[in-house]
């Protein structure tokens, strides 16, 4: 019979259980900042991760790996536990990628710039894209709080502790 010390440990089994245990840990937080308004939903971090992602495949010329899907559905995720309309970060990551990322990409230089940018559009356009399918709805619109500017500012400031290292 074999034993527990004589059994080969594989790398990827500890790092399948260590994502698996991280994505259990941003579930847990996700329902925790839906409760508590003080905790930040993160949305704004994880889209700044997805564009990071966005670029480093476009530049590379890879396929997206299971991160960028698994970072979209979190966001999916997290704007259904915050009230936002279904795929509004879908549309709003469309709608970011094809008008604003050139130009902004072009005309903005400072890296530390970009991830505030990053974040802050996330907010704003994931709010405008739910309020505009609620308009054609014809339900009764998101109102803004300040509690979005709050999660914007703390989550520009974990975004750039994030991302110190890495370039977009």
């Amino acid at each position: 019979m074999q034993t527990f010390s004589d059994m080969q440990r594989n790398r990827s089994d500890i790092q399948s259980i260590k994502f698996f245990i991280f994505c259990v840990f941003l579930v847990w937080y996700e329902l925790l900042s839906a409760v508590y308004a003080i905790l930040p939903p993160l949305i704004g971090l994880f889209f700044a991760y997805v564009i990071s992602l966005n670029n480093q495949a476009i530049k590379k010329m890879e396929d997206y790996t299971k991160s960028w899907y698994l970072a979209f559905l979190f966001l999916i995720f997290a704007e259904q536990i915050h009230g936002f309309e279904l795929f509004s970060c879908i549309f709003a990551f469309i709608f970011y990628y094809y008008f604003l990322h050139e130009w902004l990409s072009t005309n903005f230089k400072l890296y530390q710039g970009m991830l505030i940018v990053y974040v802050c559009s996330a907010y704003i356009l994931i709010f405008c894209v739910s309020n505009i399918i609620l308009y054609i709805k014809d339900q009764t619109l998101l109102q803004i709080y300040k509690e979005y500017l709050y999660y914007m500012v703390f989550e520009s400031f974990l975004a750039l502790f994030v991302f110190r290292d890495k370039y977009l």
